[in-house]
């Protein structure tokens, strides 16, 4: 067979499909057509590379005809097994190349070259070479090996078999590490510069922790953990700053909880298993949201919701509030007297609409709402002008025995930056049923007369 015509950079793109000729249509950027360098059917080495459908290729021997076309002669290899490919329409690179066996001449020569090198290398490295003529490193990797004497001959042992400082800087262990007991005092693992602070051994299966040379949290075989403090052997977690001020998670496989106390007495904690959530403050409980939804103080009838200085702005609820009113807690008094109904006449003719001074601050007054009720000072003053209760005296704390006339003062709180103050209230409900029976008593009276 001839030589195959050879040259360099030359290489175009094909749009065309199939097993036969292919049709070049331009030179890849950097590269030469065949036409301008190729003669007309002079046989040279081609290789055919799919781009769109990159799992095809062929390599083989071929020419270029008169008409342009590159005549696929003789297949070399191919990605068909050997055979002409079936190429599917789309873009591809033709190329003029060496062929095929050159480059498997020159591996086979670049094998044997490797493989000749392989073995002397090996030869070299079975020798145990002056320990003098070692190159001196910093790090140790993995997979080297130390050559120790062991009776009168000699073994190697991979240094990963033993604490060495990889190229990161850290020193690796492959296996388990076994460090003596230590104490809070000298912690078995701990650091070079802080020898008082690491970890050792507190008990059996208790690891401990330490800072300065005192044990600050531990962790036992059960999965408990106290920081500040030695856990109880149900208690999961807990976290003590000071002889009465800690937080506890606690489990003993019947109910779980977690708590918080502080030194003043204040705590929180709530049960699981259906037990609810309870927020006690100086030493007892006051409130509790129970299982069930329900939001409820802790004892009956003895504490506030908000404070006459403390007040809630808006209350939503579905329904009217529900007032104790069995006659079983009542001591009954009897209908109004004749001045109380006067006094209950004369403060229905105070009834009015109002505005709050605050709203108007913040919305102005055509802003603000319109509100409608009484003012409570000018109820007490009617009460008082009938003679049901004392006069409001300046300065003076005023008093009262019917309830739907209210007074709180408050001490100056420095720390909240609230000041001393009282505020006249009215329980709107009471005074509303009083307003009531006075209408009744002046229908009766129409009727009588009628």
């Amino acid at each position: 067979m001839p030589t195959p015509f050879f040259a360099d950079l030359v290489r175009e793109l094909a749009q065309e499909g199939g097993t036969g000729p292919l049709t070049p249509t331009g030179a890849v950027p950097g590269h030469r057509r065949f036409a301008d360098i190729v003669p007309v059917d002079t046989p040279f080495h081609y290789a055919i590379s799919g781009i769109t459908q990159t799992a095809q290729w062929e390599v083989g021997f071929g020419r270029i005809d008169g008409g342009g076309r590159l005549l696929r002669d003789v297949v070399a290899a191919s990605s068909n097994d050997g055979e002409h490919v079936d190429f599917s329409p789309g873009l591809k690179t033709i190329a003029l190349t060496v062929g095929a066996g050159w480059f498997a001449d020159s591996d086979a020569a670049q094998d044997m070259v490797e493989a000749g090198l392989a073995s002397l290398t090996g030869a070299i490295a079975a020798k145990q070479p002056l320990s003098t003529t070692h190159e001196a490193v910093a790090t140790g990797a993995i997979d080297d090996m130390l050559t120790v004497r062991r009776g009168s001959g000699w073994v190697n042992i991979p240094l990963s078999s033993l604490a060495f400082r990889g190229d990161d800087g850290r020193h690796a262990l492959t296996g388990p590490l076994g460090a003596p007991n230590g104490s809070a005092a000298a912690p078995a693992i701990g650091f070079d510069t802080d020898p008082d602070s690491g970890l050792f051994r507190a008990g059996a299966d208790i690891l401990g922790f330490a800072a300065g040379g005192s044990e600050r949290m531990r962790i036992d075989g059960s999965g408990n953990v106290g920081i500040g403090c030695t856990p109880l052997g149900v208690t999961r977690l807990q976290v003590r700053i000071a002889s009465d001020r800690r937080f506890t998670v606690f489990a003993n496989g019947i109910d779980s909880c977690f708590g918080y106390m502080n030194d003043g007495g204040s705590w929180v904690d709530t049960l699981l298993c259906g037990n609810p959530l309870r927020l006690g403050v100086g030493g007892s409980e006051r409130v509790r949201l129970e299982g069930s939804g329900v939001f409820r103080p802790a004892a009956d009838n003895n504490q506030t919701l908000g404070a006459a200085a403390q007040r809630w702005a808006v209350l939503y609820a579905g329904t009217g509030t529900i007032n104790t009113s069995d006659a079983r807690d009542k001591t009954w008094r009897g209908a109004a007297t004749a001045a109380e109904v006067r006094a209950a006449k004369r403060i229905a003719a105070e009834l009015g609409f109002f505005q709050w001074h605050d709203a108007i601050a913040e919305k102005g007054a055509e802003g603000a709402r319109h509100h409608f009720g009484v003012r409570a000072q000018a109820v007490w003053a009617v009460m008082a002008d009938e003679g049901l209760i004392e006069p409001i005296a300046e300065g003076g704390a005023p008093s009262s025995r019917y309830a739907f006339l209210c007074h709180d003062q408050w001490d100056e709180e420095a720390d909240e930056g609230r000041p001393a103050g009282d505020r006249f209230g009215i329980r709107t409900d009471q005074l509303a049923l009083f307003l009531i029976a006075a209408q009744d008593a002046r229908l009766a009276a129409l009727e009588a007369a009628a």
